[in-house]
């Protein structure tokens, strides 16, 4: 991060390394990146053109999707707004360590807008459902794109708390446009299955995502939700809130929440099996033999589609300089659509090949996710002996490469899928191939959330080492 203590004013200093914040991840577009944060392009343009000082959320929003050191911008906050009080108000801790079921509310803050706020009140009225027919309260915590929320829940699901803790996706279309709330879904399922609670993710289904009833879908995001049992209600978000049918389904809701607190019990540690049986879950030892033999593929992966993404930007230059010599002679649009053909082409194969590389990521992420978790815990718990917990640092320090190679390729690879999802909006000849592109990368950027949390998981473990 440059240093911003020169003579410019508060408010171009932070602006300024907005803006090199923002050519640093990319430059990707502003209508991308809002939603990617849910919030509005033209919030986002304000903040990086320095029209007016942004409150602290939406910096703290920014500074996070693109990578930034948060303590650096908030001392640059700080000083054009000359005012601590709005960060302390919107970056305050909540409270999410009572012994009182939770659930936290993840969606799009521009659905719920579009809709007259209508997802956030159903969140309140099933919390004032569940407390009528269980007499205890349900806090739900709305999701507001800041760290604190994110930190809450993972607080509480690695701790006792973990059955007492829900994670409920309004899903929509723009749900599964923002990286975010992708995130959100993709971390809490790998914690959740790494204890045997699954059910503690509970999707609602608010309005049509054609993905989620299919049979299967490219996106991993998807999936995960479609594994779950979601609460249908796409007919539901039409009706008046005061109606019959509007109330039974909203009692429905808080009554499975209550029968899921009945039921949910965390799976024990893994312990060290020489041997285990088809139904023993899988020891230590399996879980570090995994994740060991998959670290090499993962970097394989990622170099191998980084060379797909060289070739397909060649192919891309082969077309824009083939469509210039068309219209050099006067070809027209007769000449583009022949090249733009040919183009197509050209991109089958290396499209096929993102695809094919991009599932394998993801699928073999997702896969060991759950079981690196546990091995992690496991160490950071202490259900090793002094040998296995040198074996597990050394796949730590796997994990450390790993999260530093994919800092530096991820953000390319997806200015890269942005780029190519772009590109395919001109001729319906090329655009299946350039979202096949744009999903392929997509998994990778995906896969960017497993990987970190992974990163901060074993953080967490050193820190709590060194003190004692």
């Amino acid at each position: 991060m440059p240093n911003h203590d020169g003579p410019a004013e508060p408010l171009d200093a932070l602006a300024t390394a907005l803006r090199e914040l923002h050519a640093r991840a990319g430059r990707p577009s502003m209508r991308a990146l809002a939603q990617n944060v849910s919030i509005s392009h033209t919030t986002v343009a304000d903040a990086l053109n320095g029209k007016r000082v942004p409150s602290w959320g939406t910096v703290e929003i920014l500074v996070r999707q693109l990578g930034g050191n948060e303590k650096e911008f908030t001392r640059l906050w700080q000083a054009a707004s000359g005012d601590t009080s709005g960060m302390k108000r919107e970056t305050e801790p909540i409270p999410a360590m009572s012994a009182d079921p939770v659930g936290f509310w993840c969606y799009s803050r521009r659905d719920d807008e579009l809709d007259g706020g209508r997802i956030r009140r159903l969140s309140e009225f099933i919390a004032d459902e569940f407390e009528i027919i269980t007499g205890d309260r349900l806090e739900i915590f709305v999701d507001d794109s800041s760290l604190s929320w994110g930190d809450a829940w993972r607080s509480r699901i690695e701790s006792a708390l973990a059955s007492a803790t829900f994670l409920i996706p309004v899903v929509t279309p723009r749900f599964l446009k923002s990286q975010w709330c992708r995130k959100e879904v993709i971390t809490f399922s790998g914690h959740a299955s790494s204890l045997g609670l699954d059910e503690l993710l509970l999707p609602i289904h608010y309005v049509n995502v054609p993905q989620i009833t299919a049979e299967q879908s490219d996106d991993e995001v998807v999936s995960l939700l479609s594994r779950r049992q979601f609460v249908d209600w796409r007919e539901l978000r039409l009706a008046d809130e005061g109606s019959p049918e509007y109330r039974r389904a909203i009692h429905g809701l808080a009554l499975r929440l209550s029968e899921i607190l009945e039921t949910a019990s965390p799976s024990p540690l893994p312990v060290i099996s020489e041997a285990a049986t088809e139904e023993d879950e899988p020891g230590l030892i399996d879980l570090m033999e995994q994740a060991e033999s998959a670290f090499p593929e993962w970097v394989e992966t990622v170099e191998e589609l980084g060379k797909v993404t060289q070739e397909i930007s060649e192919i891309m230059v082969w077309g824009t300089d083939k469509i210039a010599a068309s219209d050099a002679r006067g070809g027209g649009f007769a000449g583009r659509v022949k090249v733009i053909r040919d183009l197509a082409e050209r991109l089958k194969l290396p499209a096929g090949r993102a695809s094919f590389l991009g599932s394998k990521y993801s699928n073999s992420l997702l896969g060991v996710d759950p079981g690196i978790i546990r091995l992690i815990r496991s160490v950071s718990e202490g259900v090793v002996d002094a040998e296995d917990e040198e074996v597990a640092q050394d796949l730590f320090e796997q994990v450390r490469t790993l999260v530093d190679v994919t800092r530096t390729t991820t953000p390319e690879l997806k200015s890269f899928a942005e780029s190519a999802r772009s590109a395919g909006t001109g001729s319906r000849h090329i655009r299946p191939l350039m979202n096949e592109i744009y999903t392929a990368f997509q998994k990778v950027v995906d896969g960017q959330a497993i990987i970190e949390e992974w990163g901060r998981l074993i953080d967490e473990y050193e820190r709590t080492r060194h003190r004692k």
